[in-house]
């Protein structure tokens, strides 16, 4: 009982010790304790606690019988962070007992006391007992033991036990450089594409996103391996690191080391993932002011992006200098290479500079722009040695206006798919783009604060262009369209440059209408081809908007589009754009249902160009479609009536539906029709299985107010999250609905039960309008829940539009999502008595673009700015009021 009272007095102390320890060290960075220092002072923190807890552990494994001898054998050895003292607030403390074989019996004791005092102090610890040769011999199969190893210190016990462990493994690391440093490698790559490839992330992991303190310790493992040594100091002096490396590495590591000692500090826990409101916070309290157009929190996160660009540079050369290489494949390839000029050869993958001429030629930008257009055109990767010559004579180059020879290379570059994308990666990172294209410089990691762009707006437009030239390959319809385009230059210059107006208080589009303009006469485009690079991003969103929040049913939609768009030359251009530009946002922003409605107005708006021809009008396509829903209506016995019903179909349900879709539906309505009584409601699975859409379709009568509101809102009772929906009118009479549903209560696709439940409660709130609808089902904060809220920084828009239509008004809302929130907006509109009679709803992540055509009570558009302003407020009280959560 008396030992038992000790060992937990004694695990208290050490707590307190730990906990006291870490409030000391957060004062004194709290008061400007650089970052290095900090983890210095924590990782002697973690050496006291840990040395003074082994010598209790050796004393009793001494009081339990151990021989001294043996156990005076035993050595305690920290690694990876620990190793390095690179240590923050709530780190691992990585441990490893090394035994001699004579003394592994005493081993065994030692290590379960030391686990269990260390856990009981608060400590989290790695742990593993082996000896010498356990450790190599594990360490060159397992790569993350290998990585973790090469920083290896000795905390305390046999200084002799360590030592030779440490020069095994260090001699064994060199003859095997070649397979570890495959092995590093390629860990780090699958850890990447876990946490994130690129550096552009909107919530990065500062640990193991790229650009991040694993890019730094890469190069560490790597120069252990081949050069012996983990300090970057000393890989510097061996010349496997050059100066300017040193530095970048360094002021980044101090940058992230500071920022995860922030984060560790702020949660009170180990935490790596750098959050959107913890960004702000940040920002706030790191002094950080922004400027014009800039908010602090874009200003702190292009610091941070700045450094991660250099450490996943660095790192990257660092990489292709110390993976294994073929000389076989090196020899082949110079055998094989042909000569370009006297400057350049080529061989079968790789185009390269002479060594002889590689000093002046790397240092001359028209010639580094020609050797680019030559690696484009081939399709051809520059050789390691080229691309580090020319990455160190640029990077010290003055900036200065383009010349005229530098300029034809930079154009007939993006002439060409080929490699472009990744040459403008790196044409970007070496500051060459901004040379040609001032305006680059100032979007170099200008983060758009929205969880709708995903990048930052350089990064954005260089994904841009690879979505497009990504399309040379493609055999769909798109792929067809690209390869149209004989001269490609524009569209990938348009490409590149089109959001840089972003970050200023005008409309990005103006601004960047103004930047194209200054980049053509820079570049001394002729009049025509100023006049289209201008409009192309003038007009960028043009087609989107269009799509989107427009009825493409309507005549006047399709011809006013096709007026703004002018030929059939510029729709090409301006879809592949379109759709490009969408492509780069982030994944899954492009969906089939967008790109639908994109395809939908692209096929109506070329027509119209080669016939003369608006919607429904003169379709033989069109009228075959109907025709094969009619043969099968008949053969299922259909009535005249169903029959009737497809020709009153709006051409959005027909061209987006197979014949016999639409003839199964149209005959489940003409059922419901005979029956005059309630609504039809069906819900049907989409073919992927992550959603079920839900048709209604209602009689309305002459009053057309409310029932979109009772339909959302019995489906938000039912727990549904809408994500998108479509109001479409059939002939006078019918409304038809159609909303595609998530349900968060079924992993996998709902029930046939849970289906027609849904369909009973939507039915229920249509045919019985003064009865409540069913309260909406509660939502529960999950326990422990330590996700910071979410952070709006966008402001609400709610836009009255009556220029586009005399009869109708189009009401459009941009907001951040939140559940129920489409359900409450659909009843402010039906207390104001305004009637829905088209619409598109469509949510990507925490946004929505929600688009109504509405009119008041009595048919007729909402010109009155007193009633679009009562409307709007009321808007506005239900987008700004919380979900209701216990």
């Amino acid at each position: 009982m008396a030992k038992s009272i000790s060992l937990a007095s004694t695990a208290l102390r050490y707590r307190d010790q730990l906990t006291e320890g870490r409030s000391r060290i957060e004062a004194r960075f709290r008061t400007g304790l650089p970052s290095f220092q900090t983890a210095t002072a924590l990782s002697d923190l973690y050496d006291q606690i840990v040395c003074s807890v082994f010598e209790d552990s050796l004393k009793q494994a001494l009081t339990g019988g151990a021989k001294s001898q043996h156990i005076d054998r035993l050595a305690l050895v920290a690694h990876g962070g620990h190793g390095r003292r690179d240590l923050s607030p709530y780190s691992d403390a990585d441990l490893m007992l090394l035994t001699p074989r004579i003394s592994a019996s005493c081993a065994a004791p030692v290590a379960g006391n030391l686990v269990r005092d260390l856990t009981d102090a608060g400590m989290d610890v790695g742990f593993s007992v082996r000896t010498p040769a356990e450790a190599c011999s594990l360490a060159w199969t397992d790569p993350k033991i290998y990585t973790s190893l090469t920083e290896s210190r000795l905390l305390c016990g046999d200084e002799t036990t360590y030592r030779r462990f440490y020069e095994s493994f260090r001699a064994g690391a060199k003859r095997r450089w070649k397979s570890l440093n495959q092995k590093a490698i390629q860990t780090r790559r699958e850890e990447r594409r876990k946490w994130g490839e690129t550096i552009y992330l909107l919530r990065p992991n500062i640990k193991r996103s790229r650009g991040a303190l694993r890019d730094i310790q890469l190069v560490r493992w790597l120069g252990f391996a081949t050069h012996g040594q983990t300090d970057l100091a000393q890989l510097s002096s061996l010349g496997a690191l050059s100066g300017d490396d040193l530095e970048t590495l360094r002021r980044a590591h101090g940058f992230m080391l500071r920022l995860r000692h922030e984060l560790h500090f702020r949660a009170g826990r180990s935490q790596d993932i750098l959050d959107r409101p913890t960004q702000m916070e940040i920002a706030r309290d790191w002094g950080y002011q922004g400027e014009a157009g800039v908010l602090p929190v874009e200003d702190f996160m292009q610091d941070y992006f700045e450094h991660t660009r250099g450490v996943r540079y660095v790192s990257a050369f660092f990489d292709d200098d110390h993976r294994a290489r073929s000389r076989t494949a090196t020899a082949f390839e110079k055998v094989l290479s042909r000569r370009i000029d006297d400057k350049i050869r080529m061989g079968p993958t790789h185009i390269w500079v002479v060594s002889k001429k590689l000093d002046s030629f790397a240092s001359s930008l028209p010639d580094v722009l020609r050797l680019m257009q030559f690696a484009n055109e081939n399709r051809r990767r520059i050789a390691h040695p080229t691309w580090q010559a020319i990455r160190v004579a640029m990077l010290d180059r003055r900036l200065s206006p383009p010349d005229p020879q530098s300029v034809r290379s930079f154009l007939a570059l993006l002439s060409q798919p080929g490699r472009l994308a990744s040459l403008l990666r790196r044409l970007h990172e070496l500051r060459i783009i901004e040379q040609l294209i001032p305006a680059m410089r100032r979007c170099r990691g200008l983060l758009q604060f929205n969880a709708y762009h995903q990048f930052t707006v350089d990064a954005h437009c260089l994904r841009a262009v690879q979505a497009a030239t990504e399309f040379e390959e493609d055999d769909s319809a798109m792929g067809r369209r690209y390869r149209r385009i004989k001269d490609k230059t524009l569209l990938h210059l348009a490409l590149l440059i089109h959001d840089l107006g972003k970050g200023y208080d005008e409309d990005h589009s103006e601004v960047g209408r103004r930047i194209a303009g200054e980049v053509a006469d820079a570049f001394e485009l002729e009049t025509s081809q100023k006049e289209t690079l201008q409009w192309l991003i003038h007009k960028h969103l043009l087609m989107n908007t269009v799509a989107f929040r427009h009825d493409l049913n309507d005549p006047d939609v399709v011809h006013d589009f096709a007026a703004e768009v002018g030929s059939v030359g510029r729709l090409e251009l301006l879809l592949v754009h379109s759709v490009a530009d969408l492509i780069a946002v982030g994944p899954d922003v492009l969906t089939d249902w967008k790109m639908k409605l994109i395809e939908d107005l692209y096929l109506r708006t070329r027509r119209y160009f080669e016939t003369g021809n608006l919607p429904g009008e003169n379709d033989p396509e069109l009228d075959q479609h109907r025709q094969e829903t009619v043969e099968l209506i008949r053969a299922a016995g259909g009535s005249d009536s169903v029959v009737d019903l497809v020709g009153e179909l709006p051409l959005s349900l027909l061209r987006h539906r197979a014949s016999e879709e639409i003839a199964h539906e149209l005959i489940q309505v003409g059922q419901w029709l005979g029956q005059e009584e309630g609504c039809y409601c069906a819900g049907l699975i989409e073919p992927d299985g992550g959603a079920v859409r839900y048709n209604v379709v209602v009689r309305q009568g002459e009053r057309r107010v409310g029932t979109f509101a009772r339909i959302t809102g019995a489906l938000y009772a039912c727990g549904l999250t809408i994500f998108r929906a479509n109001i479409e009118t059939v002939g006078e009479d019918l409304v038809w609905d159609s909303f595609w549903v998530s349900d968060p209560d079924f992993a996998d696709q709902p029930p046939v039960d849970r289906i027609q439940k849904v369909c009973s409660v939507i039915r229920k709130a249509i045919d019985e309008p003064e009865a409540p609808l069913p309260a909406a089902r509660r939502v529960w904060k999950t326990k422990g829940n330590s996700e910071p809220e979410v952070v709006h920084l966008l402001p609400t828009k709610i836009i009255f539009d009556n220029d586009t239509f005399d009869h109708q008004t189009i009401l459009s809302l941009f907001t951040y999502d939140r559940l129920g929130l489409l359900s409450e907006i659909a009843k402010v509109l039906f207390a104001n008595d305004v009637s829905i009679q088209f619409a598109k709803i469509d949510t990507h992540l925490d946004q929505i673009a929600d688009v109504f055509y509405i009119t008041d009570a009595n048919d007729q558009p909402i010109v009155d700015s007193d009633y679009q302003n009562q409307i709007r407020e009321a808007m506005l009280q239900v987008i700004n009021r919380k979900t209701n959560a216990s």
